[in-house]
């Protein structure tokens, strides 16, 4: 490790900027020590130390499965496209490397088919963007959204066209075999360094805790970058959190269906527009964005009636989509979320459990509701 940041390391003939700093050859000595006796590092370092390479280095010179979880994409698309292979070809490492991202960043071909046959569009430009979107989903290696610039990140028809955990019909899906997600799970269940972000690292461990089949390989070590963000990302997964936009995306869901499968109920439509209305109601109790615990809702009189009536129409959605679920894949789907909702605006509206705090979050567009541990120490020490 000592060579490769000396004068005559080989990373000058990839870095043209590079030159020996002692806080990074220190802190890499640290990791290859932490690396080597399996042990737990907390490192800090300044502006300007070179903390990338720092790990990089002996993560690659050590050998073994590795995990780098990041905190923003940003920072896991620099990794996977420029830093690591140029770390790697400096040490003419042969390591292979993957990138793994949450399914909302991957074209997913079962929506894109649908939306492609239901032509429902907001603006001239989700049909133009829908257009270089089909384009690339058949020239794609990853379908990962960030290979297509002519389509911000953002753009609202990315929503119609990726899956989400609610919406996705696994095994069942007539794409299955086609799926980009499943493609990039299985290039990381291969490669020796995969390229993660804290939010994926954690639904990981949410599903290994579930006893269900975990997203990442089992690994060697784990190396946390923009670790400062863990602790609220962390109490996010480990507690529960239900929001008006799964409540909307079900309600337009459970419409598509219903006009391929059910055409002759006329309540299953009528049940989405009274919950997509209730959702919308609820969120309009609050007329600026923040968060608050949820004591602070006992100063807004409108919330607990408003609470009320959403609970009563998702209820009604489950029972009128019960009748129906087994007419097609997509509307048994729509009743096993709309159960699951049922029971979490419930277990919400029940009030505080023992070491959880009831919160809520308010953004432009959706409310969040959510309960989180106080405290994610003794969750994190037995992981």
């Amino acid at each position: 490790v000592e060579r490769f940041f000396s004068a005559q390391s080989p990373l000058a003939s990839e870095v043209s900027a590079f030159r020996p700093r002692a806080q990074q050859r220190e802190m890499a000595l640290a990791v290859a020590d932490a690396i080597k006796n399996n042990a737990i590092l907390v490192a800090e370092a300044g502006t300007g130390t070179g903390k990338t390479f720092a790990y990089l280095v002996p993560a690659l010179l050590n050998g073994g499965k590795v995990i780098i979880s990041t905190g923003t994409k940003n920072l896991q698309d620099q990794l996977f496209q420029k830093d690591l292979p140029m770390v790697r070809d400096a040490l003419k490492a042969p390591v292979s490397i993957a990138l793994l991202k949450g399914r909302a960043n991957y074209v997913c071909h079962y929506h894109l088919e649908r939306a492609l046959n239901e032509g429902r569009f907001a603006t001239r430009e989700d049909i133009r963007h829908l257009g270089k979107i089909k384009k690339y989903a058949k020239i794609s290696s990853t379908g990962d959204k960030s290979g297509i610039a002519d389509v911000p990140e953002n753009a609202p028809i990315w929503l119609q066209v990726t899956s989400t955990r609610d919406n996705c019909l696994g095994q069942e899906c007539p794409n299955h075999k086609e799926c980009f997600v499943l493609h990039a799970r299985a290039e990381a269940m291969k490669a020796d360094i995969v390229v993660v972000n804290h939010h994926l690292f954690f639904a990981d461990v949410m599903l290994k805790d579930d006893g269900v089949a975990e997203l990442l390989p089992a690994c060697n070590t784990v190396i946390f970058d923009e670790a400062h963000q863990l602790p609220e990302t962390a109490s996010l997964f480990f507690g529960e959190n239900i929001s008006t936009t799964q409540l909307l995306d079900l309600a337009q869901d459970t419409r598509v269906e219903a006009l391929t499968s059910a055409k002759d109920f006329a309540p299953l439509p009528q049940a989405c527009d009274e919950m997509d209305k209730a959702a919308r109601d609820l969120r309009l109790v609050f007329k600026k964005e923040g968060r608050m615990p949820a004591s602070a809702t006992d100063n807004f009189q409108e919330f607990a009636p408003a609470l009320k009536m959403l609970n009563e129409k998702v209820a009604q959605l489950a029972e009128r989509l019960e009748k129906q679920a087994e007419r097609s894949e997509g509307l048994e789907n729509c009743w096993q979320r709309a159960q699951a909702l049922v029971l979490q605006l419930k277990q919400w509206q029940d009030g505080d459990v023992p070491d959880k705090v009831r919160w809520l979050e308010v953004f432009h567009h959706s409310l969040q509701l959510n309960t989180t541990p106080l405290s994610i120490a003794e969750i994190f020490e037995k992981q």
